[in-house]
């Protein structure tokens, strides 16, 4: 390839990661300009939509009063927050095991395991709220939080991880008489860490978004978490108000904005899958 062919393509490249950007940013920009804007009557018009007219916190104000908003943001720090830390107990010790003992079955356990990440969630719905009603969890955070526990997705990218750690320096461990236990903990978890910040990342952002099982198993409202209770205050009583709708949007979003924005750099310094990881 040709320096001038390399740069045709890298341009390319910047062009589609711009217009992607633009495409996935505009509707968080039209939600944030109607709900600062006084006057509402230009948020169907294009380009006027995209600007605030009158910018005032009204509608902020009154996502925060009319509704329990705070409640609903502390029940999904607790969902999302739960789920995450159960899902690295978890995975991190699947992940070891599958990646570095050696069992019998352990192929097949790992074979069926890739099976389930082709399972679409709904199909679980059923079995997971028969489960939940024989263990009393039904509206309660516990029976929220388990279904989502078990990640295959997160013991799969925690295997990877494992695999590829230098054997040199875990054989070193066990012949100074370390335990398998304290191998994992002491030695092959600090190594990982970033594909493990990665992985608790992408898990308390999924479950922070999460609507369907919440919605399910969940019947009280002071036990709701936004995604849940802002749509059922907000496609209820306040149908009306769009401004009011966009600002608990706009707030909802923000906690996971602020907190991708902090831990940003684990996406960075985690290794990219190698061609044989992908397979």
């Amino acid at each position: 390839m040709t320096h001038t062919q390399h740069l045709g393509l890298q341009s390319s490249r910047a062009v589609g990661i711009a217009l992607f950007t633009l495409f996935a940013i505009f509707p968080f920009a039209w939600a944030t300009a109607v709900a600062l804007s006084g006057n509402t009557s230009f948020m169907w018009r294009f380009p006027q939509g995209f600007l605030a007219h009158q910018i005032t916190p009204e509608w902020f104000l009154r996502v925060v009063v009319a509704i329990p908003f705070m409640t609903y943001l502390r029940n999904s720090l607790i969902l999302a927050g739960g789920t995450t830390l159960g899902v690295l107990l978890l995975a991190i010790p699947c992940g070891f095991a599958l990646a570095q003992m050696q069992f019998s079955g352990r192929k097949v356990l790992f074979g069926v395991l890739l099976v389930t990440l082709m399972l679409p969630s709904e199909t679980m719905l059923v079995p997971n709220f028969i489960t939940c009603i024989k263990l009393g969890l039904v509206d309660s955070y516990a029976g929220a939080m388990l279904p989502n526990i078990a990640s295959a997705f997160g013991v799969f990218l925690i295997k990877q991880a494992f695999e590829d750690l230098p054997g040199e320096t875990l054989d070193a461990a066990r012949v100074d008489g370390a335990s398998e236990w304290q191998v994992l903990w002491r030695v092959a978890v600090p190594l990982t860490l970033p594909m493990i910040g990665a992985l608790a990342v992408l898990t308390f952002v999924t479950s922070w978004n999460d609507y369907l099982w919440p919605a399910v198993v969940l019947n009280s409202q002071n036990k709701l978490p936004l995604a849940v209770g802002v749509y059922h205050d907000l496609t209820g009583p306040f149908a009306t108000s769009t401004s009011m709708l966009m600002a608990a949007v706009v707030l909802s979003v923000l906690p996971v904005l602020a907190g991708f924005a902090f831990t940003q750099r684990f996406f960075l310094a985690a290794p990219p899958l190698t061609p044989r990881q992908a397979i």
